[in-house]
This record gives structure tokens, C-alpha cells and sequence, in this order.
């Protein structure tokens, strides 16, 4: 295989430079851009989050049931539809939010407001692919057990806690961007294997330990609290409107850290605007 450098024109595949470059003027319109990036070939979001869907499902229903205690911390079949919401966003969209957008970030990288315009709305778009989906499903399986009042607070923690993990998961991103450049390419660079192939790969793979760890760091208090306020811990059904509380709390986790999340994302971006710069602007950087 040759190990020529490609053209940079080469690593851009399907790009429509008028609406790439197009900067939201408000939110409606970042949402429309947004809907329209995912919507369009090579369909990035949707096929990982498709893939991460099926992926957990098989394990779930599959494995063994030891290997199923191993692989996830949550078990039952309420607890299902939570675990597979956190698996659909455990992946490159949740966190690779500005080399997968370069064009219009580097047009917008000294905007503030159009720059918090633009990363809420990719955390909605992705949460309207994922969350309403794993919601159903919560309500689906509730409605043929005796918990359905749990059923509903799965759903709402499924609604609500997604925010305040992805305005955070975002900065990783934001410290370690990369181009969505095609494998072929990154194979012909394999030469240059440390930027090319080590630091894409954990970068790959890094959501799925970042999503998963904040979702369990929103959800530790109610934990806590679930297990020193039971008499039986965490071992047996807890009274309703214990759950109902311990999953206000999460969802008030979440929300604070979806304004907080925002903010410091924000305030990232501007300390390294000229490495984002440089970055963003060579899509042969990989």
C-alpha cells in the first residue's frame, strides 16, 4: 500500500461548503444545521448509535448470565432500558464535537454565543436520536411489571440525566479534537502511527468509559443515599418515593452540570483557541 500523503480534499467527503460554513444565528436554525449534518452521508451518529444499541442488546439478552454481572453494573429488566440509553451515547459523538464539525467551528471559534448555540444543539439532536427510544422502552417494560411508577422515574432519568453528561463529556473533545478521516487514510499514514492510529484509537474508544463514569457520578448520591436510608440497602425493591427522590436528585445533578458543562466548555475552547485553530484547520493532522 503506498504511503503517499492524500490530498486534503481527499478527507473530506460529502461536504456541502454552504451549509458547513453556515453559522446558526439562533437556536432553531443551529438545530435545523445539526439535524442536516446527521442526516447525510457517511451517517456517523446514527450508525455508531445504532451499532452501540444492537451491541448492548445482544450482550444483555445473550451472554451468560455471570458474564452479564460482570460486563454491566445494573441489573433488571427495569434497569435495562437506562443501561442501553448510556451504552447509544457511549461513543465519538458524544465527545468528538469539534473535529466533526471543523468548518463551521472554526467560523464561529471567536463567537461565544454561537459556539453554545451550536454545542447544545448537537446534545439535543443526539438526545432526540437516543433518549426518547430508550424511553419507550423503559415505559413498554414497566407497563407489564408491578413497578410501573419506578417504569416512569427510569424514563424521566433516561429524559433528563443524558443532558449533564454529555455538556461534560464534550471536553474531551474539546482537550483531544480529531478528524473523521476515513481508515484507508489513516492506514496510509501508518508511518506517522502515534497521532495516526494510537491517538485516534483511545480517543475511539475513550467514551466509553467517560459516559458511562459520569452517568454512575450523577447517579453515586442517590445511590448513597438509596443504600443508608433502606433498612435492606440496595439488595431489595426500595419504597417508591424513595426512588422517586433519588432520581430528582440525579436529574438536579444533571442539570447543573448541563450550565456548568456549557460554561466550561466555553472557557476551554477560548484558553485553547490557537491549537484548535492549527488543529481544525489540517485535516491531514488526522
Amino acid at each position: 500500500m503506498s504511503s503517499a500523503t492524500p490530498e486534503p480534499g481527499d478527507l473530506q467527503v460529502h461536504h456541502d461548503p454552504v451549509v458547513d460554513s453556515a453559522l446558526p444565528l439562533t437556536m432553531r436554525h443551529a438545530l435545523r444545521a445539526e439535524v442536516h449534518r446527521v442526516t447525510r452521508p457517511p451517517f456517523e451518529t446514527l450508525l455508531t448509535v445504532a451499532i452501540n444499541g444492537a451491541l448492548m442488546s445482544s450482550m444483555w439478552f445473550f451472554l451468560p448470565t455471570d458474564l452479564v454481572d460482570q460486563v454491566f453494573s445494573l441489573h433488571g429488566s427495569l434497569a435495562f432500558a437506562f443501561v442501553l440509553s448510556s451504552w447509544m451515547f457511549s461513543d465519538v459523538p458524544a465527545t468528538n464535537v469539534l473535529g466533526s464539525d471543523a468548518i463551521r467551528v472554526l467560523g464561529a471559534i471567536d463567537q461565544p454565543v454561537v459556539l453554545r448555540r451550536m454545542l447544545m444543539a448537537k446534545s439535543t439532536v443526539l438526545w432526540c436520536i437516543v433518549a426518547p427510544v430508550c424511553m419507550l422502552i423503559s415505559v413498554i417494560m414497566g407497563s407489564g411489571s408491578s413497578d410501573k411508577v419506578v417504569a416512569l422515574y427510569s424514563a424521566i432519568a433516561i429524559g433528563v440525566i443524558p443532558f449533564g453528561v454529555l455538556s461534560i463529556s464534550a471536553w474531551v473533545g474539546i482537550r483531544f479534537p480529531y478528524h473523521p478521516s476515513p481508515i484507508r487514510f489513516r492506514l496510509q499514514e501508518r508511518r506517522n502511527w502515534k497521532p495516526m492510529l494510537v491517538r485516534w484509537g483511545t480517543l475511539v474508544l475513550l467514551p466509553y468509559a467517560v459516559v458511562p463514569a459520569l452517568t454512575g457520578l450523577f447517579l453515586a448520591p442517590s445511590l448513597l443515599i438509596w443504600g443508608l436510608t433502606s433498612s435492606a440497602g440496595l439488595s431489595k425493591k426500595l419504597p417508591d418515593n424513595n426512588v422517586g427522590l433519588g432520581i430528582a436528585l440525579a436529574c438536579a445533578i444533571s442539570i447543573a452540570a448541563t450550565y456548568f458543562g456549557h460554561r466550561y466548555s466555553l472557557r476551554m475552547i477560548a484558553q485553547r483557541r490557537d491549537k484548535l485553530v492549527a488543529y481544525l484547520s489540517d485535516p491531514l493532522l488526522g
